[in-house]
């Protein structure tokens, strides 16, 4: 009896890990994983950099662009990160939330991605120029975008809990894990060292969830058969 158990157990959890497999597959992602090839691309750049330059690493070689090189540098923030540890985990959170892109339309993400990037690295900005005793500051990295796709499917599985699929509970779950870690970045930064608090992941959360929040489902259109969880 009890093997059979585990037998059932282990059905289920292959049929969700191939229900998340087709999912995947069938979403639509492109958007997403443009901006995850160009991140990929950037940091590769970043690699063959440091070991042509010598520098001590990916990101010391980052810190001597924004202290010597000119403006165009500011003009990749979003796709700089200072390691492979920095890098592969904004890019698997990506990947993770990718599919959330078909909750909009293709304009409308555009939109939220343009919005998303500009807001997180503002703030991200803003932040260190207030705290910092540094005249100097770098804020970089496609994290936010991350916190923002995160916030966003955590508030919308929230109001549309009887209409989620397996990849949109994973993508509320990774949401909540970024909830965690903002307020956990927050106690432990606001009372002693403000300047650690991480405004582009902070306002990344907070544009998410109010995306989330203003969301609405665009009616399905018979004729196309358009799903009724898109959105404008």
């Amino acid at each position: 009896m009890g093997t059979d158990g585990l037998s059932e157990r282990g059905d289920d959890w292959n049929a969700f890990a191939s229900s998340l497999v087709r999912q995947y597959r069938s979403a639509r992602t492109g958007t997403t994983l443009t901006l995850v090839s160009l991140t990929a691309v950037v940091f590769l750049l970043q690699v063959v950099g440091t070991s042509l330059t010598g520098a001590a690493s990916v990101r010391a070689l980052t810190a001597f662009l924004y202290l010597h090189g000119d403006d165009s540098v500011y003009l990749l923030s979003l796709f700089l990160h200072r390691g492979a540890p920095h890098f592969l985990s904004n890019v698997l959170v990506l990947l993770a939330l990718a599919p959330q892109e078909r909750h909009f339309s293709p304009r409308g993400y555009w939109t939220f991605v343009a919005t998303g990037a500009v807001l997180t690295l503002g703030v991200g900005y803003a932040v260190l120029l207030t705290y910092s005793p540094e005249s100097n500051v770098a804020f970089y990295g496609i994290s936010g975008l991350g916190y923002a796709l995160g916030g966003f499917a955590l508030v919308r599985g929230l109001r549309f809990r009887g209409r989620l699929t397996e990849l949109d509970v994973v993508a509320a779950l990774v949401g909540l894990s970024s909830v965690v870690a903002v307020g956990g970045n927050l106690l432990a930064s606001l009372p002693h060292a403000p300047v650690e608090v991480n405004g582009g992941h902070l306002s990344g959360l907070l544009f998410g969830l109010a995306v989330g929040a203003l969301w609405r489902p665009r009616p399905a259109r018979a004729e196309s058969g358009t799903p009724p969880n898109d959105a404008q």
